[in-house]
């Protein structure tokens, strides 16, 4: 699966690949050309794919999405650039990770993002949308948010494996990604 994958020359970034992508969702609608294969969603509602359940939900302009696969509930806020209403929150249900915009600047800011997860309560963080070195993206970088919620702005990892057992009972965990 892959989520909102970028335009190369947009960002300055590297190439996505998505060669190995079953699945493809896009929060704005919009999506790089792709050959051949991934499953495209890119607007709200219903869809089963290899038995990955997925459910968009639109909010203003973006589309939000709950993916459940193997026991986990993930949410993807992609581009959301506003909090959600309780109406929303009550769609995504309970969520295991939540993956979460905070670079502000058309995105959530910081501030925004620690509320959010105050209210969905999830056990794992990804935030998402943040200042990179070497991209040309407006966002602000991870440290405000890291601020916000007690985390440290440097990447741990590239890739990060989440199996249900794996899902902390009490804690929340922040994990900052680098780009891979």
């Amino acid at each position: 699966m892959l989520t909102d994958p970028y335009d190369a020359k947009a960002t300055g970034l590297k190439t996505i690949r998505p060669s190995a992508a079953d699945l493809v969702l896009s929060t704005t609608g919009a999506l790089p050309e792709f050959e051949e294969g991934p499953f495209r969603v890119v607007s709200p509602g219903e869809y089963e794919v290899r038995g990955v359940m997925v459910k968009g939900i639109s909010v203003g302009t973006t589309t939000i999405y709950r993916i459940d696969v193997e026991g986990l509930s993930i949410a993807h806020l992609g581009n959301l650039a506003a909090p959600l209403s309780t109406e929303v929150q009550e769609k995504l249900g309970d969520v295991d990770v939540l993956l979460i915009p905070v670079g502000g600047h058309g995105a959530l800011t910081a501030k925004q993002a620690g509320e959010l997860i105050e209210q969905i309560e999830p056990r794992i963080v990804i935030p998402l949308q943040y200042k990179l070195a070497d991209a040309k993206l407006p966002y602000d970088g991870p440290e405000a948010f890291c601020k916000e919620v007690g985390c440290s702005p440097k990447p741990e990892d590239d890739k990060l494996r989440i199996a249900k057992k794996d899902v902390p009972a009490e804690e929340m965990w922040v994990r900052v990604l680098g780009v891979c």
